[in-house]
């Protein structure tokens, strides 16, 4: 199971158009079946196993407060589930809704992970050829879709629109963590089951 942190409606469709840009949809055939799978976008605050079926209600604390989220870079992994994420900023907000979710499992006895925290994946790649992963960090930025600005404070924004999603979406900086869901994560990415939603 894992519990994610969830951009608001308007955010996550944003999100999502950008999410299924492709760089080459006219030579899928080298395309492996487990790359490009659709998912939501979010951050995980935990990982965990459980003999049951967990209530969300057991597993975020009450209190627990809408949270924003800052880009500040893109990441390029050498695993599959790592394959291209936005990393965000480590703000005192997030980190302390990490925590509080962690300290709160383990006082349910439940025991959790929250490796590579945090992140948010854009896409899952299996690579058909080595460096595809880079390549398409490489696209997103040649195409608009990605833009960094460094020296001084480094300015990360994501522009959703060239994938069809609305004007205000031009240069995203981050998003309103709205709500955390529960998710079955145990079958491959695009049959992973959203089991409970709670709003922040």
């Amino acid at each position: 199971y894992a519990l994610w942190l969830v951009p608001s409606g308007p955010e996550a469709e944003a999100l999502r158009h950008l999410m299924r840009f492709r760089p080459r949809p006219d030579n899928p055939r080298n395309e492996k079946p487990k790359s490009y799978p659709r998912f939501d976008p979010h951050i995980t605050l935990a990982t965990f196993l459980c003999p049951h079926r967990p209530n969300i209600f057991q597993l975020v604390p009450m209190g627990a407060k809408t949270t924003p989220v800052h880009f500040e870079s893109l990441e390029v992994g050498d695993e599959y589930l790592s394959s291209l994420s936005i990393i965000p900023k480590k703000s005192s907000e997030l980190m302390q809704l990490r925590d509080r979710v962690m300290d709160h499992l383990k006082a349910n006895s439940i025991r959790a992970m929250s490796s590579s925290f945090p992140h948010m994946s854009l896409f899952y790649l299996d690579e058909s050829f080595k460096g595809e992963r880079l390549l398409l960090s490489k696209q997103l930025r040649e195409t608009g879709r990605v833009h960094e600005q460094r020296g001084g404070e480094t300015n990360f924004t994501l522009n959703c629109t060239v994938d069809g999603a609305g004007p205000e979406f031009d240069a995203m900086k981050g998003f309103e963590g709205t709500e955390i869901w529960l998710v079955d994560c145990t079958e491959g990415v695009e049959d992973w089951t959203v089991l409970d939603r709670r709003d922040l």
